[in-house]
């Protein structure tokens, strides 16, 4: 059974600590674990990006959730497709922010072209791949 995903990017006024991006992220999970979605979400400068999988029809639903979000603000949506499996399998939703070896560093670290969306998507997911803790949330 094939995956559907999708990877996107926002504005936010939120940072990691405040009590609404908990709120995000708790609400996240359990809607998540209700919808057989899995997924990572980072924030960083500013930007949430997500990135999100599962069953087509939930993954539409919340996807028109973000959409109408007041906490998103200038949702760019850079990849969407099938997959063939999970790639964040058992992660109803891992959770990044800006410290020492963030995303830009990251990405600069590799010669990803932020310019090139298409590069710059896979190196996103590339990012939240490497970013995983050994332990499921």
């Amino acid at each position: 059974m094939e995956t559907a995903f999708f990877l996107y990017r926002s504005r936010t006024e939120l940072t990691a600590k405040s009590g609404q991006c908990t709120d995000i992220l708790n609400e996240a999970r359990a809607r998540n674990l209700d919808l057989d979605l899995t997924g990572y979400l980072h924030l960083e400068d500013g930007r949430f990006y997500q990135w999100l999988e599962g069953p087509a029809e939930p993954l539409a639903l919340v996807r028109d959730m973000i959409l109408r979000d007041p906490r998103h603000r200038n949702v760019e949506f850079l990849w969407q497709g099938d997959l063939p499996e999970r790639l964040f399998d058992g992660w109803r939703m891992g959770f990044g922010t800006s410290h020492p070896g963030t995303l830009f560093d990251w990405v600069a670290e590799r010669g990803v072209k932020v310019s090139d969306l298409q590069d710059f998507a896979r190196g996103l997911r590339d990012f939240m791949l490497n970013a995983l803790p050994t332990k499921s949330i």
